[in-house]
């Protein structure tokens, strides 16, 4: 007897697909009026390449990771950008912005020249220790980038040093900074703050905290010894020779009633 086929309205069931988590995206409101949908989303997606090229390297990541990371299908990544290395142009350019741009209020302003490299440092390391990973591309992916691209993020890296540099010839002109290499202290000042993405990590350390002992270690090194300085070492000197005198003064006062009380015995002895 053959057996009756199942009816073709009948289908056999499937146990549902598990879903990859996905990140949810930025939430573009009427309450943010300047951005626009897309500028957000490409925003997003850097920072979510930045840290993958950060911590796998950008040759080991590729754009399916960022994706899933970032919370969108692979195919929509093509709506913003083409390639990987389209992505890690873009942060590139970022920093190398923010390096070109952020100085100069600093540099345009009167102020004297200890306070302008006071902020110029204290701006650096706020700046690197809040976007740890978008500097550990820029550290460390070079390599990967369009020969012309390397060439403007190596002009942006002089801009910078040149930036450093007029503050320091600045103040040895007028006095406050000792006579120094400034392009010798500018790669020192560089390399200081530079290398703060290898290391720093906010569970570790507080970013004022390292700020306050980086600008403090400069300025010391810079500065000439005058001024505050001056009074404050001049002052600590005239205590210590108060104190000296006071001692010494003391031993005298106690030597003059020692001998005036020997002088009584011996009056009383022969009287």
């Amino acid at each position: 007897m053959a057996t009756a086929s199942p009816p073709s309205s009948v289908h056999r069931s499937r146990r549902p697909r598990k879903k990859s988590p996905r990140l949810p995206l930025p939430h573009v409101g009427k309450d943010e009026p300047g951005s626009s949908r897309r500028t957000v989303i490409e925003e997003h997606l850097l920072d979510v390449a930045a840290k993958r090229f950060a911590s796998m390297g950008y040759r080991q990541t590729t754009l399916e990771e960022i994706a899933r990371h970032a919370g969108i299908a692979k195919a929509s990544m093509y709506r913003y950008f083409e390639n990987k290395q389209e992505l890690l142009a873009k942060i590139f350019v970022k920093v190398a912005t923010t390096f070109t741009t952020s100085l100069q209020p600093i540099l345009a302003t009167a102020l004297p020249p200890e306070e302008k490299l006071r902020r110029a440092v204290q701006h650096l390391l706020r700046t690197i220790g809040e976007n740890v990973s978008f500097f550990t591309v820029f550290y460390s992916e070079e390599a990967d980038l369009p020969s012309k691209l390397r060439a403007e993020v190596m002009e942006t890296r002089q801009r910078l040093a040149a930036n450093l540099e007029s503050i320091l010839q600045e103040g040895m002109e007028h006095g406050s900074f000792r006579p120094l290499d400034a392009k010798l202290i500018v790669y020192a000042i560089m390399g200081m703050c530079g290398w703060l993405h290898k290391w720093y990590r906010t569970e570790e350390a507080r970013l004022e905290d390292v700020t306050t002992a980086f600008v403090g270690l400069i300025e010391h090194g810079c500065r000439a010894t005058r001024g505050a300085e001056a009074q404050a070492g001049l002052t600590d000197r005239l205590r210590h020779v108060h104190d000296l005198l006071g001692s010494v003064i003391g031993q005298a006062e106690r030597l003059e009633k020692n001998g005036q009380s020997q002088q009584g015995k011996r009056r009383n002895k022969l009287t």
